[in-house]
This record gives structure tokens, sequence and C-alpha cells, in this order.
């Protein structure tokens, strides 16, 4: 019996480093502005192995629960039902480096998707895939229902471009969903900003709880536990790929230990401020003894419950003045 499973395309990262970028502010988002057919030259090139279900895989198993397959049996991963297709390659991104936020270029291989015969896992983790990734969905109920297994989703580019009524076979059965602000946004309500109310929106899509990013603005845990916040770890940022990946990381893995969501978004913070200190979205993630030290640490950093309009009105207004 297996702790995890992670389903979703395993990516070859690439990163470049850039800094001559002109970066303007149109229509309240940040645009990368530079002239067509220039050569920009790139201070650092480094190349990894990443994509959401790998970034778990790998962040799960240093918590204690290869090129790619060499990769996930160095840090403990099964690699039972890793599937190599000689006909088509890896999936590939490219990312941009400035000042320690990125833009990534996505490419996904065209996949003909098939549900191997899983063993019985404890958990699930569902992310990342492209097109043709529903054609599993039946089988993957099926599954879920058979063996009674907790579902954690963090949908990628291709599942949240189709709507969450794609997904709806999925979102009925997932225990904790795990999206960020504008993910959020796309699904239940372009113009709202209200954290509450977007977790209570997508929670009628089905999941029972709901982890919500808000990038340097912090995070939202929201369950039949509470509606918490918690602000960013604290520390220095050199390159932000898979900070979303390490906090829902270290957040489901809380859960799969017997935590309370209130302390797995504790977890999550700190797995994802250690990764953003390094390059790619996997050399900084935690074990969880590394986790718990730094918790130790600070005792002081913990979730506000979120009980009371007055408090929810203070964590907005302290949330604004937060920068991206």
């Amino acid at each position: 019996m297996l702790d995890i499973i992670s389903i979703g395309d395993a990516t070859i990262d690439t990163f470049l480093f850039v800094r001559d970028l002109d970066i303007r502010e149109e229509g309240g988002s940040k645009k990368a502005v530079m002239n067509w057919g220039d050569k920009l030259p790139v201070d650092k090139l480094y190349r990894t192995v990443a994509g959401n279900a790998a970034n778990f895989a790998v962040g799960s198993s240093r918590l204690g629960v290869r090129e790619i397959v060499h990769k996930m049996e160095k840090e403990g991963v099964s690699t039972r039902y890793i599937i190599k297709n000689d006909k088509h390659g890896t999936n590939a991104s490219t990312v941009l480096s400035y000042k320690g936020e990125r833009t990534i270029f996505v490419y996904h291989e065209h996949r003909k998707y098939d549900l191997p015969n899983f063993t019985r896992a404890d958990w699930m983790y569902l992310t990342s895939m492209g097109e043709g990734f529903k054609k599993i969905y039946k089988d993957l109920a099926s599954y879920i229902d058979k063996y009674d297994v907790k579902v954690g989703f963090n949908p990628g580019t291709f599942q949240l471009r189709v709507g969450p009524e794609a997904h709806k076979e999925i979102l009925e059965r997932t225990d904790v969903l795990s999206l960020n602000m504008e993910e959020a946004q796309s699904w239940v309500g372009e113009d709202l900003r209200d954290p509450e109310e977007l977790c209570k929106r997508l929670t009628k899509l089905g999941p029972k709880a709901i982890a919500l990013t808000d990038g340097r603005r912090g995070a939202y845990s929201y369950s039949d536990e509470g509606f918490y916040y918690i602000e960013e770890f604290p520390g220095e940022r050199i390159e932000a790929t898979g900070a979303g990946d390490s906090f829902t990381t270290a957040y489901i893995t809380a859960l799969v230990y017997g935590l309370p969501h209130s302390e797995a978004l504790r977890w999550g913070p700190v797995n994802a401020g250690s990764v953003v200190r390094q390059i790619g979205p996997q050399a900084g993630l935690l074990t969880r003894k590394e986790i718990e030290v730094q918790l130790k640490k600070r005792k002081n950093f913990q979730p506000i419950r979120i009980d009371s309009e007055e408090i929810k009105q203070k964590v907005l207004k302290m949330v604004s003045k937060k920068k991206d």
C-alpha cells in the first residue's frame, strides 16, 4: 500500500536568468517588454526535472511518506507507475527569471492518457496534465470510490482553461482543492477579491476544503475546521518557480500525518519559503524534521482564525498593503 500517488506530467525546466527587460504596469498587471529580434543576454542558465506531479512526489517523499526516473529513484519515489513513451518526448518549460519573479513558457507533449492499475493508496494527488486528461477521470473516480482514497487536486494550465464543470466527478471527491487567487477567480468570479467568498464558491463545486494562495500576500485555509489566514514565511526570495507546488505539498502531507488544517497552513509557507531561496522547484524542498525545526524557531508564526467580520476586515487591510 502506498502513502500518496501523484498523477500528472513530468517536465524538464530550463531557467534563464535575465536583466534586460522593461517591466511595465498595464491594466493592473505587470508586462515584460522586450524588442522583438534582439539577442538578450542571459546571466545564468539552469536545468532541472520538474512538473507539478514530480514536484509533489519528491516533496512528499522528503517529508517522509531521475533525468526523471533516476531523479525519482534518488528521492525515494516509487517509479512503478512512471510511463515512458518512445513516440513522444518529455514536457518542457522555459522559465524567464527576473528579480525573483518568473514567467514560464509551457510545452506539453501530446499524450494518450490511460490510468494504470493502481494499488491502494491513502491519498491521491491530481495535478497538471495536457489535453486529453479527461479520458482517465471515470476510471479515476472508480479507483477513489473503491479504496476510499483521499484526494488533493491542484489543476494545471490545461485543466484550468476548460473550467470546473469538466472536473465535476473529481471535484465531488476532492478533500483539498489548492488554487492561487487568480486561478480561483477564473473559475468562480473574475472580479472577486474576497478570499472567503472565493472559498465558499469553490466548495460549492464539491471539494471539502480549500487551500488558497495569494503569492507574497500570504495564504488561506477554508474547511469545516474554520477559515484561516497566514502570512508569507519570512526570508529572501531568489527564484519563485515551484512556490505553489511546495506549499501544497507540505499542506497535504501535514494532513496525511493527521494534523489539522490550521497546522497544515503553517507547513505550507515554510516549504514554499525554502524553495524560493533556491533555483528551481525541488532544490529547496524540506524534510518533515526541517519544517518542524523552522516552526519551533518561529513559534509566533501562526495562522489568524477569521471568525468575525471585524477580524476579516483587519486581515484584508493588512494584506492590501503587502507587495506582489
